[in-house]
């Protein structure tokens, strides 16, 4: 009992020195009566300590503006491209353009002015026109490839000497196939146009000793009773694709035949179309056959003449002549390739 009291008066003493030692700090308002409020009397009964005063915080600056951005590069100025030189005055596209002009306002306004304007343009037109009629006659009488008359003669004489000649060249051409070929003759016995064709083939008989082959579709006879050895059709006319008659079909031994006319031809016509289809099968050759024609071959250009040929060469006229003219005198030559291909 007596140790318990001891201990609790040793700790009421600690806890006194304790509250001492706190109520000997300064207060920061001296209470009334304590020796600290005596000590400030100088300041006043009633006074009491402004609280101290807060330092302003400076305010924040704001941050340095950016930079300015660099200023656009001035885009250079579009020139607007110069507008597009028209044709030259008198030249045949500004006559093209303009003679209407001048036409319809001379109708619609027929003053004296107007309507010698547009026949003064009139006059200009027809001038340059003549003047490349003369330049034609000039070029053309120094250039036997531009010369007709030296392909067919104009001339009365000339063109009858040639057709004389042409004449008896055929008759021995056709002559000379009267026995290597014969000619089939497609009929129906009720057809007029093969009755008369049949008078036509038995004149080239006569003339060239070619045969005739006759075949008659509908198995009968014609009604004239021309050919009456006739063959009866047993699928020729089929094969060479035979549907309506007359029709006249070439036969090249020993297995070739060339459809030569349908319907009613004359003997002149049947004599070159034997002498074609006699030349594409090799027959012939091309200069007999030429010898038979009533012109003279000097070459014909075609699609197959445009090797060699570029935009240099066709912007220039003298470089364009001399390859014409190179090509076409290759032509001429029997035998000479026209083109570098075939070279």
């Amino acid at each position: 009992m007596r140790v318990s009291l001891a201990l609790a008066s040793a700790l009421l003493i600690s806890l006194a020195h304790s509250v001492k030692a706190d109520t000997q700090e300064e207060p920061s308002l001296p209470s009334a009566g304590s020796e600290n409020f005596y000590k400030g009397k100088a300041e006043g009964w009633f006074w009491y300590k402004d609280p101290p005063e807060e330092i302003p915080e400076e305010p924040l600056k704001p941050p340095p503006p950016p930079p300015p951005s660099p200023a656009p590069e001035k885009e250079p100025e579009k020139q607007e491209p110069p507008a597009p030189k028209g044709p030259e005055v008198f030249s045949v596209a500004w006559i093209k353009k303009n003679l209407p002009v001048y036409r319809d306002r001379a109708i619609d306004n027929p003053t004296d002015a107007n309507v010698q304007a547009y026949y003064y343009l009139q006059r200009v037109m027809m001038d340059k026109a003549s003047q490349f009629s003369e330049a034609s006659s000039r070029v053309i009488m120094k250039d036997p490839f531009l010369d007709e008359d030296s392909r067919r003669p104009v001339a009365t004489y000339a063109a009858n000497a040639l057709n004389r000649e042409v004449t008896s060249n055929k008759d021995k051409v056709l002559r000379g196939l009267g026995n290597k070929v014969g000619l089939f003759f497609f009929f129906k016995s009720n057809c007029i146009l093969c009755a008369e064709q049949a008078s036509v083939l038995q004149s080239l008989t006569n003339s060239t000793g070619i045969n005739i082959i006759p075949v008659s579709v509908d198995g009968k006879p014609l009604d004239n009773n021309a050919f009456p050895d006739y063959r009866i059709d047993d699928g020729q006319s089929k094969k060479l694709e035979v549907f309506q008659t007359p029709a006249l079909a070439l036969a090249i031994p020993p297995n070739k035949t060339e459809i030569v006319g349908y319907g009613a031809i004359t003997l002149d016509v049947l004599f070159n179309r034997i002498l074609i289809a006699a030349r594409d099968t090799g027959l012939i050759d091309k200069k007999t056959f030429d010898s038979t024609q009533p012109f003279f071959d000097n070459g014909l250009l075609s699609l197959d003449d445009n090797d060699g040929i570029d935009e240099d060469l066709l912007n220039s006229p003298e470089k364009f002549v001399e390859a014409m003219k190179k090509k076409l005198a290759r032509k001429a030559i029997d035998g000479e390739p026209h083109n570098e291909t075939e070279k």
